[in-house]
């Protein structure tokens, strides 16, 4: 069964109480299993995150830095800058670090927004009122986790409004992909798989979304200086909690897979490009996950992030910022990493959780969307440095939470319910949804000309959940399907005043979309045989063996990809792309919407379809299933469609599209 949203509350008291191994079948709250008290000598370390100061003046500095008209257009700030601008009170962060080592820890490092701390677990259960345990989650760690499911914060950390994202394993994110129903084995195309059977290489959607040439050349700011249109000179960040093989990579752009008899799919980059293989390098967080393991679902994701964007931009460099696991404490210490390295110029993550997950109806009447805002200060300063954060918007439709109703007393017969997930549902960060897309192709050659998508859900079974030694109780309105929605935590920000997205208080999500596939394992196939409905698929190399995986995973680093050519093109950084998206979606429907003039069109607007509450009609400009569309890139990166000097990707396996 595909994992879905993590359950809180009294399912996780459940398990505290039974704390037994789980088999595979059924889900369980972040697959916790609760292996007893700490020892209360081991060292725990942790991080105190203090509010950015200057809230408004921060805000401004941001606009303006995507503001054409402004001086401070494109003007970056440096790590050190911001600190000294908007970083925490000093009076504050002095108070907090005083009670801290008052109470028996050392603060072993200060960054821009946090202070990290280490001390014996019976320090940390005296100062903060709670009693930590063992807890083993999915991929075999051990962390230690606060019983009472949230930390008490003594008064001069309330006081200076500190939050600590460790010890809440309940709250924990989930990757955004899964293997498709179909195999590769069973497909026996009659020419390329994108052609006959919608399943995808990174270079056949280079074609399909008109991509520039790969060995076209750009007149650079009109400088002379001519650069390739292939991401060259610009770096590409991926956050997940997996290394990658480094064969796998190779193998997404030279191998040769048999599909039986006569057939084989061939990858023959290095026979047409004038660039090397890419590579990743490793930047490991608290240590990291460990060594690569094919069997995990984090693995299948850091597999599919790194092939898909280098795939799309395969001149950049790409640093996988490898965290130990999904727990927001993971997350913020790797955001935070990339915002202090300050090396990256776009992000990718492929992972998120609901949202309501962090109000008061699911934590005791706790508010926990502090440590959403915490994610939020990160996203700020990396904006504020110039870099552009991308996230998917979630797999499961419209209807991505369990509710609150089931988080505090599970039973049988309740449904999943409407909502969003962060970090996509952040304003500071650009939220990837997805369709179904279909190609057409020249008899006997590679061709993957685009033809149409659909973004139509698919019904999934119901998700199981063990609760007790003999207790499954079962959730239904179970979705594959792009995620969208509103937010409940975040305000619609400005640049979503320039289309209709209709809400005027809430952020929308999603903000635009690419392919992310449909026809999960777990279809519910007696309500809907998708298998026989026009589905798509990505081909993603993962422990030596070709997958079909679908997901907004998908189509997250493949954006990344394309805003890698635009960081190339632009000459520097792009910082926060949302302005430029749903300024471009407007331009766009003030010239004719679906029909306006060819190099008005950045996006694809004759797309139909339904995320199990939300529906997109062809025509429409924005959605709660696909934001403004999908991406005509050609377009959308401003290149001239009568410059011969750059082109389309055409065929995969030429020299435009190797």
């Amino acid at each position: 069964m595909r994992i879905r949203s993590f359950a809180v509350g009294a399912v996780l008291s459940a398990l505290a109480t039974f704390g037994f191994s789980l088999p595979n079948s059924v889900l369980t709250a972040g697959n916790v299993k609760i292996l007893g008290p700490a020892d209360q000598e081991s060292v725990a370390h942790f991080n105190v995150y203090l509010p950015l100061t200057h809230q408004d003046a921060l805000e401004k500095l941001l606009s303006q830095q995507t503001d054409r008209t402004s001086p401070n257009y494109h003007h970056w700030l440096t790590p050190a800058e911001f600190k000294e601008q908007f970083g925490p009170a000093p009076a504050d962060v002095d108070k907090v670090r005083a009670a801290l080592q008052a109470a028996g820890f050392i603060v072993v490092g200060e960054k821009t927004q946090n202070l990290e701390v280490e001390g014996p677990v019976s320090a940390v259960e005296r100062m903060f009122s709670t009693h930590l345990q063992q807890v083993q989650i999915n991929g075999g760690r051990v962390k230690f986790s606060t019983g009472e499911g949230r930390l008490t914060m003594p008064e001069t950390l309330a006081a200076a409004g500190a939050v600590i994202p460790e010890f809440n394993t309940h709250l924990m994110a989930h990757v955004h992909s899964t293997r498709a129903a179909r195999n590769i084995a069973d497909s026996f195309p009659r020419t390329r798989l994108s052609s006959s059977e919608s399943y995808f290489y990174p270079n056949d959607l280079n074609e399909a979304y008109q991509l520039p040439s790969f060995t076209g050349e750009f007149d650079l700011l009109g400088s002379g200086h001519k650069v390739q249109t292939a991401g060259v000179g610009v770096h590409i960040g991926v956050v997940i909690s997996s290394v990658i093989s480094p064969s796998d990579l190779a193998s997404t752009f030279n191998s040769t897979l048999p599909l039986g008899g006569v057939l084989d799919l061939i990858q023959a980059y290095s026979a047409h490009s004038n660039l090397p293989v890419p590579t990743v390098t490793i930047r490991p967080v608290d240590g990291g996950s460990g060594p690569f393991d094919p069997s995990t679902d984090d693995a299948f994701e850091a597999s599919l992030d790194t092939q898909m964007s280098l795939g799309t931009a395969p001149g950049a460099e790409e640093t996988l910022y490898d965290m130990p696991d999904l727990s927001d404490g993971s997350i913020a210490d790797a955001y935070s990493a990339v915002n202090e390295d300050n090396a990256v110029d776009v992000v990718s993550s492929s992972f998120g959780g609901c949202e309501l997950y962090y109000t008061k109806a699911y934590n005791g009447g706790v508010d926990e969307t502090g440590i959403l805002k915490v994610f939020h200060g990160l996203f700020q300063q990396g904006n504020s440095q110039g870099i552009t954060f991308v996230a998917s918007s979630g797999d499961n439709g419209a209807v991505p939470c369990l509710s609150a109703a089931f988080a505090n007393n599970p039973t049988n017969g309740t449904l999943f319910v409407r909502g969003v997930e962060n970090p996509a549902s952040d304003p500071n960060v650009t939220a990837v949804g997805g369709t179904n897309l279909s190609t057409s192709a020249t008899p006997k050659d590679n061709d993957a000309t685009y033809k149409k998508e659909n973004a139509d859900f698919d019904p999934t079974l119901p998700a199981e959940y063990q609760i007790g030694p003999t207790t499954i109780v079962s959730v239904k309105n179970n979705t594959w399907g792009s995620g969208g929605g509103y937010s409940k935590v975040f305000a619609k920000p400005a640049y979503q005043d320039l289309v209709d997205t209709g809400s005027k208080t809430e952020r929308s999500v999603p903000d635009v979309s690419l392919m992310m596939g449909g026809c999960p394992g777990d279809a519910n196939l007696k309500a809907q045989n998708c298998v026989k409905l026009p589905r798509s698929a990505v081909i993603v190399w993962v422990g030596g063996e070709a997958e079909l995986l679908i997901g907004t995973s998908s189509s997250a680093p493949e954006i990344a990809g394309v805003l890698a050519l635009a960081i190339e093109l632009n000459g520097g950084r792009l910082g926060n792309v949302n302005p430029l998206i749903y300024g471009l979606s407007k331009l766009q429907t003030l010239h004719g919407g679906a029909d306006a003039p060819k190099p008005l069109r950045f996006f694809h607007r004759e797309i139909s379809g339904d995320n199990n509450f939300y529906k997109v009609k062809p025509g429409q400009a924005y959605s709660q299933v696909l934001g403004n569309g999908t991406l005509d890139v050609r377009t959308f990166l401003g290149l001239a469609l009568d410059d011969p000097s750059i082109g389309s990707a055409g065929t995969p396996n030429t020299h435009s599209n190797p």
